[in-house]
């Protein structure tokens, strides 16, 4: 539905701008809160609080949902758990927290499509999970995935992750066909060098890509671990497509292009004319993901420039966009590429608003992914502290 209403507003836009018309976001104002004293905080503690939240997602079948319930239907969403799996690999590097996380890499590869389940093999579908008294009545699939390429990409990292933290390369060759097909699965809707989100949704998204990235480096690595030189060759090619032209296809007047549409037989069309930080999402919070994912240094110039214009445009750092009401997420997110930018100051703050909304109860909007997102900010903060 998110993708459906972009499509159509870009479209909509598209045509005004033909016209010479413009139009401007509307933004909500608000006020900033009260100036408050940010407490430095302890990052070690913070970080397993988090830890110890996002292992209580996880379900008897090894399943990591996107919020648990002990009774009711709860849902898996195979991207969103990947990543909480890749943040607690980095946190706990112990033989329990291993088995645990091959227990969700067990269950991902069960739920693999075949040829006969998808038009993509090797794609995957989320969950509907119902559970009683903290036990599984039933498992369903939805049929349907958000993306194919973010999905296969995130996983892809995890696996890679998962062997190196715990030394498990047995597991990459036990499974090397699957991770053969799931490089295909991205292959499958890659064009000019990037992919599109899935076969019904042909936008080629700034976001996606930049965990594309991702992913195919990881796929290089595990084609070197497990000697699988065609594995290696081919990941490296998609790699090196974005390493070589990612900064002048997507790189725009201080800005990335977020999204990118097929149009006609002969190339991309930029898809986002009215462009607007005053726009959260996508607009300006999908700046910060080329730093994300290592797609471009946080000491570059380009870095540098759009996350000032973030900064600029919202005091992410003190949750205005939820306090305007144009986001119900914490978008923890943001909080990693000001880590990852150095930014100490905001991180902090975020981390103060932050444990501020989410008090002891840590009630939904709370979810996998953005817990995992500030459980990675918090690690990168330790590090960095040495």
């Amino acid at each position: 539905m998110q993708q459906l209403l972009l499509k159509i507003t870009a479209a909509f836009l598209s045509l005004l701008t033909l016209f010479g018309l413009s139009v401007t976001p509307r933004r909500p104002v608000v006020e900033d809160p009260e100036p408050v004293s940010i407490p430095q905080p302890d990052y070690a503690a913070l970080a397993a609080e988090e830890a110890d939240w996002l292992w209580k997602q996880q379900l008897p079948n090894g399943a990591i949902a996107f919020y648990y319930r002990e009774n009711g239907e709860v849902t898996v969403n195979p991207y969103f758990s990947a990543f909480a799996a890749i943040a607690l690999t980095a946190y706990d590097g112990s033989p329990e927290a291993g088995e645990r996380i091959k227990r969700f890499i067990e269950w991902y590869f069960a739920h693999l499509n075949t040829g006969n389940d998808s038009l993509i093999p090797g794609t995957i579908y989320d969950y509907t999970i119902t559970m009683q008294n903290g036990e599984i009545v039933s498992e369903e699939s939805t049929g349907k995935y958000d993306s194919t390429d973010s999905y296969s990409a995130f996983f892809l990292c995890l696996l890679w992750d998962y062997a190196a933290r715990y030394g498990d390369i047995d597991l990459l060759r036990a499974h090397a066909g699957e991770i053969k097909t799931l490089l295909q699965v991205i292959y499958a809707t890659r064009v000019f060098g990037y992919t599109f989100a899935k076969p019904s949704d042909l936008h080629l998204y700034l976001m996606d890509n930049c965990e594309v990235y991702a992913g195919v480096c990881a796929a290089e690595k595990i084609g070197a671990a497990i000697g699988d030189m065609d594995l290696q060759k081919k990941a490296a090619k998609a790699a090196d497509v974005y390493r070589t032209r990612f900064m002048k296809d997507w790189y725009r007047d201080g800005r990335f292009t977020y999204q990118k549409v097929i149009f006609g037989p002969f190339g991309l069309l930029d898809y986002d004319p009215l462009f607007s930080w005053d726009n959260f999402y996508p607009d300006a919070a999908a700046q910060v993901y080329p730093v994300l994912w290592d797609l471009v240094s946080p000491d570059s110039a380009e870095a540098k420039l759009v996350y000032e214009n973030l900064c600029s445009s919202w005091k992410w750092e003190s949750m205005e966009h939820l306090r305007s009401g144009v986001e119900v997420f914490y978008w923890g997110a943001l909080a990693l590429a000001g880590a990852k930018m150095g930014d100490i100051e905001r991180v902090n703050t975020y981390l103060y608003y932050y444990g501020q909304r989410i008090q002891a109860g840590r009630a939904y909007p709370l979810y996998c992914f953005d817990s995992a997102m500030v459980l990675m900010t918090l690690l990168t903060m330790m590090n960095a502290q040495g």
